[in-house]
């Protein structure tokens, strides 16, 4: 029996296809590509910093020199930098997000630690942790702020840092509006402080701008401070679900270049980044959990300001009790 040349080709063609998808598979799925990707270790907690509360937590492991087997349930930890700079001005960190990820088990825990943190910065003594990206950059540039913050957060959650995405605000409401907005479902009816708006509880579609407000707004919450980095994990997670959908899949790689342009900096790859998008998209509200860096209210003398300042005073106790089990694997 004579085989037609163009069945030939069509065999060759779908066969091509699935090589194409498995190796596809293979090299983003987030357990196979992390798992054969070297993690970075960018800061190892200075445990001499927290003189005042040492945490008695070992640091995450690093996964530079384990087995495969190892690797297989090894996670790391992803630091989220917001800053507030327009232009080349100095800037301080108005975001700050460690995220710890277990590509495994499809597992995303977020850790939002307030801006007015009180640490322990070298050279300067205890004052807000955001002042680190601020002080370094004046002194050493732009990366001497983002090391000088990766390293305050490594130290306060007494952890290693694996990776970091830092931007500004006119980068983030310029990626939101590349990709066409986000579609928000909001529990509290937010009022804006700064801006003639209001975003009633229920369902938005908001543009970079209307995102930006969102993510900054605090005072008109019922919970504060809090209330706005519940809404930072929220827009992370939307922004990640958004990405994946049908009409953006097609132009991801133009939009992951996008993102490149629109970002400070970030030591991710571009597969890394499609590679945590595909696992953001796939898991459920039970693997993805928010938490605030415990803590309450205080004021105490600030040596860069020379006065007294708000704090949040971080409760070191509780956080050694938590850590385990929002940083273990």
């Amino acid at each position: 029996m004579k085989i037609s040349r163009k069945y030939i080709y069509l065999c060759a063609a779908i066969l091509l296809f699935i090589g194409a998808g498995l190796y596809f598979y293979w090299k983003l799925e987030p357990s196979q590509h992390f798992r054969n990707t070297d993690i970075p270790v960018l800061a190892t907690p200075d445990q001499n910093m927290n003189t005042e509360s040492p945490i008695p937590t070992p640091p995450a492991q690093d996964t530079s020199n384990k087995t495969d087997a190892d690797k297989e349930q090894s996670s790391f930890n992803i630091l989220l930098l917001g800053t507030d700079a327009r232009d080349n001005e100095a800037s301080r960190t108005d975001v700050i997000i460690l995220a710890h990820v277990n590509p495994t088990k499809k597992t995303i825990n977020l850790i939002s630690i307030p801006r007015d943190t009180r640490v322990n910065l070298p050279g300067i003594g205890y004052t807000k942790i955001n002042h680190a990206h601020v002080l370094s950059e004046l002194k050493g540039g732009e990366h001497s702020g983002t090391e000088a913050s990766i390293q305050a957060v490594s130290n306060l959650c007494s952890t290693t840092i694996n990776y970091y995405v830092k931007t500004n605000f006119a980068g983030f409401e310029h990626f939101i509006d590349t990709i066409g907005g986000l579609d928000i479902h909001l529990d509290e009816t937010v009022k804006f402080t700064y801006v003639d708006m209001i975003l009633e509880a229920g369902d938005h579609h908001l543009n970079g701008t209307e995102t930006l407000n969102l993510v900054r707004e605090r005072k008109s919450l019922s919970e504060g401070d809090t209330g706005r980095q519940a809404n930072q994990a929220l827009v992370l997670k939307t922004l990640a679900y958004t990405l994946l959908q049908p009409k953006n899949l097609k132009n991801l790689p133009s939009l992951i270049s996008q993102v490149k342009e629109d970002i400070l900096d970030t030591n991710l790859s571009d597969s890394d980044m499609i590679s945590l998008a595909w696992m953001v998209q796939g898991i459920t509200e039970d693997q993805f959990q928010y938490t605030q860096f415990p803590g309450q209210s205080g004021k105490e003398f600030d040596p860069v300001v020379k006065t007294k300042l708000y704090y949040w005073m971080p409760d070191m106790e509780t956080w050694a009790n938590e850590s385990q089990k929002l940083l273990g694997d």
